[in-house]
């Protein structure tokens, strides 16, 4: 009984601390777009200190750098083929520009993936609430269950110990009423 308890308590724990840490969870922001003998800016405003961390990959080969708020390189990938990731912590509050350059005539296709911390996206790029809540309601739906199972469980085992078994076969039961079935 008691390894059911620690089982049941373990299995509750675990899915309630796994519904909590999807609330922790952050989408991440991706952009695809084509390049054909030109290059394009992204600008994306972040506030001083945070954490970013992007990854490019495409079709061909394409000139990456991340210039700060004043103008300057603080991120030079140089020319990347293929998949290459970056990260840096903003040092000041502006538009940080993710630059990308294609010298060639040939068409290439970009992805860029990225994710800050905090989360800048205010929300409408990233998870909606509501697949957020899924875990937790699983979580919580399979806690009663579990709760709702063992207690069951042991409310049968109860029955079964105060049932005919603890009858002895050499005691005396005329003094109890017969019924007759006929």
């Amino acid at each position: 009984m008691k390894k059911t308890k620690l089982l049941s308590i373990t299995a509750t724990t675990t899915l309630l601390a796994i519904s909590l840490l999807a609330l922790y969870a952050s989408a991440a922001t991706t952009s695809t777009f084509t390049l054909s003998y030109s290059g394009a800016e992204i600008p994306i405003a972040l506030p001083a200190g945070t954490a970013f961390n992007g990854t490019i990959s495409t079709t061909g080969t394409v000139r990456f750098w991340v210039s700060d708020p004043d103008g300057g390189q603080i991120v030079n990938l140089g020319l990347t083929d293929k998949a290459d990731s970056f990260s840096f912590v903003a040092t000041q509050t502006g538009n940080y520009t993710m630059n990308f350059e294609n010298d060639l005539p040939t068409s290439i296709q970009v992805t860029f993936f990225y994710v800050t911390n905090p989360d800048v996206t205010g929300g409408n790029s990233g998870t909606p609430i509501s697949y957020l809540l899924i875990p937790v309601v699983i979580a919580v739906v399979g806690s009663v269950l579990i709760l709702f199972f063992g207690r069951l469980r042991r409310r049968k085992r109860g029955f079964a110990s105060h049932g005919t078994a603890d009858i002895d076969p050499s005691e005396d039961v005329s003094h109890f009423p017969s019924k007759s079935y006929r």
